[in-house]
């Protein structure tokens, strides 16, 4: 079962194929990204989702139909959190993601600086007081991660500290999708295919697991030659950079059966693994860019990418051709 999957030149495809026959429709490129995300915890940075949209939306209904593919010890399901809940829960979180669905308790100072430490650091380090038999004594509380968040909300932003922090997913509210849902609903009603489903989400379940006894070290070969390509537009880009080349860490971890490894034992990332990744994240990497690039920024940048895609087209060879329109100049433009 495992190296049906494992084998595969593209197991997310595989993934989406899956989720189709649990009654997940037109959602496909968010479902792959949150697969890749979770997938990611067995890194020292895992890669955050925010999967935005409105209420009856399928936020959660995604979520929960994304995590039936993994392992209960890939993620913690919280419905609600108070203030300091990170801080004193006992529950382990290194390697794991914390899941929390309508997250208005994000919002509060107190338990966005803790996640934001989590998330950032990848531990929480919280000093506190507690009443004894002595009186009171001061307590040292230590959570250590790293741990990914993946949390589903109605509002347009969280805490704008906290909002570079992950990719933000809409989930597709238009009539079409809503259509595409309903049609899906009613076939669904009227086929008995649980069997399938079963088998096949228990074949991603033992995938899972075997990920997690294997090769976690990932080499780019062609970092850098994307740090050079990528337009200096805005600030939110040193994280937003650094979250892709986890995912394409991520996305070759997934692939290392049919990767090479270098000397060192580590998989190496083909340009592959990166174009499978732009594809999810282009659209995102886009917006939140956008929306803090000056008019004057984004003119150069297009000039800059002009003159870069016509400088590929004379360089035969170049790993930036190779990369054609994935390139991460598109996100100026």
């Amino acid at each position: 079962g495992v190296e049906t999957i494992a084998k595969r030149p593209n197991i997310l495809e595989r993934f989406e194929e899956a989720l189709g026959r649990v009654s997940v429709t037109g959602e496909g490129g968010a479902a792959k990204l949150l697969y890749l995300a979770l997938t990611s915890r067995f890194l020292d940075r895992p890669v955050s989702i925010a999967v935005k949209g409105v209420s009856s939306g399928g936020k959660s209904y995604l979520v929960e139909q994304v995590l039936r593919f993994f392992p209960h010890s890939a993620y913690y399901v919280l419905t609600a959190m108070s203030d300091k809940a990170l801080a004193y829960s006992e529950e382990p979180i290194k390697h794991r993601f914390l899941v929390i669905y309508e997250a208005p308790g994000l919002q509060s100072q107190w338990a966005s600086y803790l996640m934001r430490s989590l998330l950032s650091e990848g531990r929480i380090s919280y000093d506190t007081v507690e009443v004894t038999e002595d009186g009171i004594k001061p307590k040292h509380i230590e959570r250590e991660g790293p741990t990914g968040l993946i949390t589903t909300t109605t509002e347009n932003s969280l805490h704008p500290e906290n909002e570079t922090r992950y990719f933000s997913v809409e989930v597709d509210d238009t009539p079409k999708q809503t259509t595409r849902v309903l049609l899906a609903t009613a076939e669904n009603i009227n086929t008995d295919n649980r069997g399938n489903c079963e088998e096949e989400i228990k074949k991603f379940l033992a995938f899972q697991e075997w990920l997690a006894g294997s090769n976690h070290k990932v080499v780019i070969p062609y970092a850098k030659r994307l740090a050079e390509m990528t337009p200096p537009v805005a600030p939110r880009l040193r994280r937003d950079f650094k979250a892709i080349l986890y995912l394409i860490m991520s996305h070759a971890i997934l692939h290392q059966a049919s990767r090479k490894q270098d000397n060192l034992g580590r998989i190496i990332a083909t340009v592959e693994d990166y174009k499978a990744v732009w594809d999810l994240v282009a659209p995102i990497v886009s917006r939140g860019v956008q929306m803090t690039v000056t008019d004057t920024m984004r003119e150069t940048v297009q000039a800059v990418a002009k003159r870069q895609q016509e400088r590929r087209k004379r360089q035969v060879g170049n790993p930036g051709k190779a990369m054609g329109r994935a390139s991460l100049t598109d996100v100026a433009n």
